[in-house]
């Protein structure tokens, strides 16, 4: 049902993303955060990701910087950005938009 929904990116091998395009798809994968590590924009206005896989430490500062170029923070200096694990533990990381 999600391969209908959104952008799909695999910026690696071991995580992908899924990106809403627009906020009528942000509600819809709303319903899936509790299954998957889920991502959106703190400071600016955004998209929600989530994401499949297993990402390290590392990926998911990756994966950040992609959701905040497809935000309205895309030009920012830097994008606060929520992480949203599978336990439903939260926390904020600063990234640096990721250019075209």
């Amino acid at each position: 049902m999600l391969l209908k929904v959104g952008r799909h990116i695999r910026p690696q091998a071991n995580f992908k993303l899924i990106i809403a395009r627009e906020e009528g798809e942000g509600r819809f994968l709303q319903g899936y955060k509790k299954d998957f590590i889920s991502m959106h924009c703190s400071s600016h206005t955004g998209p929600l990701a989530l994401i499949d896989g297993s990402p390290s430490a590392e990926d998911l500062y990756l994966a950040a910087s992609i959701v905040a170029r497809y935000g309205q923070g895309r030009h920012a200096e830097h994008v606060d950005i929520n992480v949203t694990e599978k336990d439903g533990s939260e926390r904020t990381i600063q990234v640096k938009p990721l250019k075209k």
